[in-house]
């Protein structure tokens, strides 16, 4: 009897430490960055071609300057610039002994986009009457890309690690349609706002938002 329970015991304990041989190590966070932004995410391999992977991604810039000439006019360029983005992705892995995939899911852009704010930089003069420039107006501008966008790309790297720690690259695209526009004139400027849906669909052809990563993922 006491070498039968032994057994059942050998037998229950080797069946445990079979399940956690199942199970350990295919679980792996990493920190990633590039376009559209910097970020976390958490990854599970499902089997040997197969993983999953939960990621957020965001971005935030402000108060960039620059002069340009639009239009003959000499014209200063203050703009900001935005992501938040959440990615569950399936990856596949054709072979074990390359780390070459092919990633494709499901994304919610909260919200990617740029919102320039245009001045003219010179007083404007009709004879001799002469329009200062910040008297004149301007003009408010903001191209955003939002809602739920496919995503298909490819990159080098596992999601989670032979080792350690592994480093990958991935490039891919989100399908977001077009941008939604936002045009706020003021003063003189103030009819230029009745142009956003005509600005809408000059850029309705801009529907593909780059994703472009490199990744750090250490094993859990």
């Amino acid at each position: 009897l006491g070498l039968g329970l032994s057994a059942q015991s050998a037998d229950s304990t080797a069946n445990r430490s079979d399940k956690y041989q199942m199970w350990k190590n295919r679980h792996a966070i990493a920190f990633h960055a590039g376009l559209p932004g910097y970020g976390f995410e958490y990854a599970y391999n499902l089997n040997r071609s197969f993983n999953v992977r939960l990621a957020y991604s965001t971005f935030a810039v402000a108060d960039i300057s620059t002069d340009l000439e639009i239009n003959g006019q000499s014209v200063n360029v203050n703009a900001s610039a935005s992501s938040s983005v959440v990615d569950l992705l399936f990856e596949y892995q054709p072979s074990s002994n390359v780390a070459f995939k092919l990633v494709g899911g499901i994304s919610y852009l909260g919200g990617v986009g740029v919102n320039p704010v245009i001045l003219l930089n010179d007083d404007i003069g009709y004879g001799d009457l002469i329009i200062a420039n910040e008297d004149i107006g301007e003009i408010d501008l903001d191209v955003t890309w939002s809602g739920i966008a496919p995503y298909i790309g490819f990159g080098f790297g596992r999601a989670v690690p032979k080792k350690r720690v592994g480093f990958g690259l991935e490039f891919g695209t989100y399908y977001a349609g077009g941008p939604d526009v936002t045009i706020v004139a003021t003063d003189m400027l103030q009819n230029t706002s009745e142009e956003a849906e005509e600005m809408e669909e000059n850029l309705a052809s801009y529907a593909w938002v780059p994703r472009i990563m490199a990744r750090l993922a250490i094993k859990l």
